[in-house]
C-alpha cells in the first residue's frame, strides 16, 4: 500500500502519525568531515549556511510538505564550525550551528540518552545537562515521546525540551517500540536516517575513524533476514583497528524485567561478537546498567553493553536474580557521556545533579569475558 493511502487510513481512524509536524523543529545530522544535513519543519524554507570565511555555501534542498525538509551541504572542511539560518514561511528564522567531524584518530566525545519521552521538569533539566557537556554529537536510543510518538507528542516531549541542545549538537537516532506505532511521526521527523537500500531504519556512520551502526530493534522480528544480513555486511567492513560501536533500543542482555522483540539476542549476538564489536548501547529499560564483557556465543569476543534508558522519570527497578554479570545497575535519571581516543573508550553515566553514577575505561586489550551466567532473554 502506498504511503499516501496508509496516511489516509490512519487519519480516518483518528491517528495523527501522518499529519505534518508543527513548524519550528530544527537539527543537524549526517555530519561528516566534508558534509552535513540540516533538517527543519515548516512550509517551504530558505537556507543560508556560512563557514568561517563568510561565503554562502551551496545546498541541495529537499522540501517535504508533510514532513521535515532537509538540505545537504557538501564541500565542507573537517573540524570546522558552520552556522546556518533557516527561514520557513510559517516560523521565525532559526539558527543552527555545528562542527564537522575531525580527522581519524582525533579524540572526541558524544552523549547518549534513551527513553526521554516524558514532559517533566526532569526532561528539561537533563537536556540542559547534556548541552552543558558540549558533546560533538548526541545519540538518542529511542522512545522519544510517550505514549505513541505522534507529531504533537514529539513536539512537546522531545523537540521543545531539546531545542537548545539541537541548536548546537548533531543528532543521531534509533526508533524505540513507542516510536513505531500506527500513530507515530518518527519517519516524518527523521527522514534522512534510514535512506540506505535494504537497511530499513538502520544506518551507519563514522566519526574521526570510529564506526557507528544504528539498528532498528523493533523491526528485527518482521525483517530479521534483511536487517541481520545488512548488519553483518556493515560490521564486517569496518577496519580492524577502528572502534566499533552499535546502538539500538532494546538490549539483547538485561538485568531488567521488560520484554523485547523476539529474536534480537539470537539474531544479533553472533554477528556482534564475531565482528568484535567493542560497545553496544541500548535503552528500553528505564535505568542504567553496565555489563561485564560478553562472549557467550563467540569465545574471546570483546563486547560490552551499556543500557541507558533513564532519560526521564518512571524509572525501572532491576531484578535481583537477573543482575548476574551486571556489576553496576542504577535506577536513576541520567545520560551517558562517551569519550573516544585512539587507545581507549571511556564511559561515564551522569545523573541529573551532575554527579557520576558510573565510570569505566574500555581499553583495546580487554580482560576476561563472561561466557556463562547471563540472564535468560525475556521476549514478548
Amino acid at each position: 500500500m502506498k504511503r499516501s493511502r496508509v496516511c489516509a487510513a490512519v487519519l480516518l481512524l483518528g491517528g495523527v502519525g501522518c499529519q505534518a509536524p508543527p513548524a519550528g523543529w530544527l537539527y543537524t545530522t549526517r555530519v561528516g568531515p566534508t558534509s552535513a544535513v540540516v533538517a527543519w519543519s515548516g512550509r517551504g524554507g530558505e537556507l543560508d549556511c556560512r563557514g568561517t570565511g563568510g561565503a554562502t555555501l551551496p545546498a541541495a534542498i529537499t522540501l517535504r510538505p508533510r514532513g521535515v525538509s532537509t538540505a545537504r551541504l557538501t564541500g565542507l572542511a573537517p573540524a570546522t564550525r558552520y552556522r546556518c539560518r533557516v527561514t520557513a514561511l510559517d516560523a521565525r528564522p532559526q539558527i543552527v550551528r555545528f562542527r564537522t567531524a575531525p580527522a581519524s584518530g582525533t579524540r572526541f566525545r558524544f552523549a547518549v540518552v534513551g527513553d526521554s519521552g516524558f514532559l517533566t521538569p526532569e526532561t528539561f533539566a537533563l537536556a540542559r545537562r547534556i548541552r552543558a557537556g558540549r558533546p560533538d554529537f548526541l545519540i538518542h536510543l529511542g522512545d522519544f515521546a510517550y505514549p505513541d510518538g505522534t507529531a504533537r507528542q514529539l513536539d512537546r516531549r522531545f523537540f521543545r525540551p531539546y531545542r537548545r541542545v539541537l541548536e548546537r549538537v548533531p543528532l543521531y537516532t534509533t526508533p524505540g517500540n513507542h516510536d513505531l506505532t500506527s500513530r507515530s511521526a518518527y519517519d516524518f521527523a527523521f527522514p534522512t536516517l534510514h535512506d540506505e537500500p535494504r537497511s530499513g531504519r538502520s544506518y551507519a556512520f563514522a566519526w574521526a575513524g570510529a564506526h557507528f551502526v544504528g539498528v532498528s530493534s523493533p523491526e528485527i522480528e518482521g525483517s530479521q533476514a534483511t536487517t541481520t544480513a545488512w548488519l553483518e555486511r556493515q560490521v564486517s567492513a569496518i577496519p580492524r583497528d577502528a572502534w566499533r560501536i552499535v546502538f539500538l533500543h532494546e538490549p539483547p542482555y538485561s538485568p531488567g524485567k521488560k520484554r523485547i522483540t523476539p529474536g534480537i539476542r539470537s539474531a544479533l549476538a553472533p554477528i556482534l561478537q564475531a565482528a568484535h564489536v567493542d560497545l553496544l548501547l541500548a535503552g528500553h529499560e528505564h535505568l542504567y546498567a553496565r555489563s561485564e564483557p560478553i562472549c557467550d556465543v563467540v569465545p574471546g569476543a570483546r563486547l560490552m553493553q551499556v543500557i541507558s534508558g533513564g532519560g526521564g522519570i518512571n524509572l525501572d527497578e532491576a531484578s535481583e536474580r537477573r543482575r548476574v554479570n551486571f556489576p553496576v545497575v542504577e535506577s536513576k535519571t541520567h545520560y551517558v557521556r562517551v569519550t573516544v581516543s585512539p587507545d581507549a573508550v571511556e564511559v561515564r553515566a551522569i545523573g541529573l545533579d551532575g554527579r557520576t553514577l558510573d565510570w569505566f575505561r574500555r581499553p583495546r586489550d580487554l580482560g576476561p569475558c563472561r561466557a556463562d551466567g547471563w540472564p535468560p532473554v525475556l521476549e514478548r
